[in-house]
């Protein structure tokens, strides 16, 4: 391989590597009972000291509710995990952040929803912007690397 197609893999590499880390310092708190509505309420109060607006969240103490949220967050943290096992041969397994960009680009659409039509803080923006310029980055390296080898 050439030095730049060296460099653009070891590009996507480190942003994978981000990405991976990214859900797993973001859900982490979330597989854990009892700290999730902490965790939720650090969210509120950031939101709130950005002006950003939107309902406060009710925390949702039902172990149903508790449960959902704890395995969203095991859910999230293994996706993480697994992007950054994708990262370390990104060509050979780029169906990981094909399929990874394109869950990202519908959970963007899914939060876009609840802050329109249920007015949840706006701070989730902040991280449905950042899973769509994930989701974009994905998409740029895997398009050149495309192009790279159909030459």
């Amino acid at each position: 391989m050439t030095v730049t197609v060296d460099r653009q893999i070891w590009r996507f590499r480190g942003f994978m590597i981000f990405s991976g880390l990214f859900n797993i310092v973001l859900a982490m708190p979330l597989m854990v009972p009892e700290l999730y509505s902490h965790y939720l309420a650090l969210f509120w109060t950031l939101n709130e000291m950005l002006g950003l607006g939107g309902h406060a969240p009710v925390i949702p103490y039902s172990p149903v509710g508790a449960l959902l949220i704890n395995t969203a967050g095991i859910d999230l943290v293994l996706i993480g995990a697994i992007v950054l096992y994708a990262a370390r041969d990104p060509l050979s397994r780029w169906f990981i952040p094909a399929v990874n960009a394109a869950g990202r680009t519908l959970f963007a659409g899914v939060i876009l929803y609840y802050v329109i039509v249920y007015d949840i803080p706006r701070i989730v923006l902040l991280i449905g912007g950042i899973d769509l310029l994930i989701s974009g980055v994905f998409a740029y390296f895997l398009h050149s690397f495309r192009k790279l080898s159909s030459h």
